[in-house]
């Protein structure tokens, strides 16, 4: 077979196998562990800006230390999404739309954008 064929083959097996079950002897349970790389269901997110002049995002957060793993500082302005599910009652978790990761930011320093009225520039 030529190479063309086989890459055709290749490609066309794979896009049948997206299914996280997908792959033989796999049983449910296996499929949708926690640490596999399939997104089990869609998270979603409010959109937010930071209110404050600065604001650290922490990679980790503990209800007995506090914040841990800075990842970076965020500024008035930056759009971020937060999730109302999660996180805790000072600390939103938040999704960075510029890099695309997860991190805790202190709650006081966003506003989230709700409505088609929102009187806070910037808001998308």
């Amino acid at each position: 077979m030529s190479m063309k064929k086989n890459a055709l083959l290749l490609g066309a097996a794979g896009l049948l196998c997206v299914l996280p079950a997908c792959g033989a002897g796999q049983n449910e349970a296996e499929a949708l562990k926690p640490d596999t790389d399939v997104v089990e269901q869609a998270v979603y997110t409010d959109h937010a800006i930071v209110t404050c002049q600065s604001a650290t995002m922490y990679g980790n957060y503990s209800t007995t230390t506090g914040p841990a793993s800075p990842i970076r500082t965020l500024y008035y302005g930056d759009k971020v999404g937060i999730r109302q599910d999660a996180g805790y009652p000072s600390w939103a978790l938040i999704l960075d739309y510029g890099p695309d990761d997860w991190g805790f930011v202190l709650r006081s320093c966003l506003t989230r954008c709700a409505g088609p009225n929102n009187p806070i520039a910037g808001c998308f």
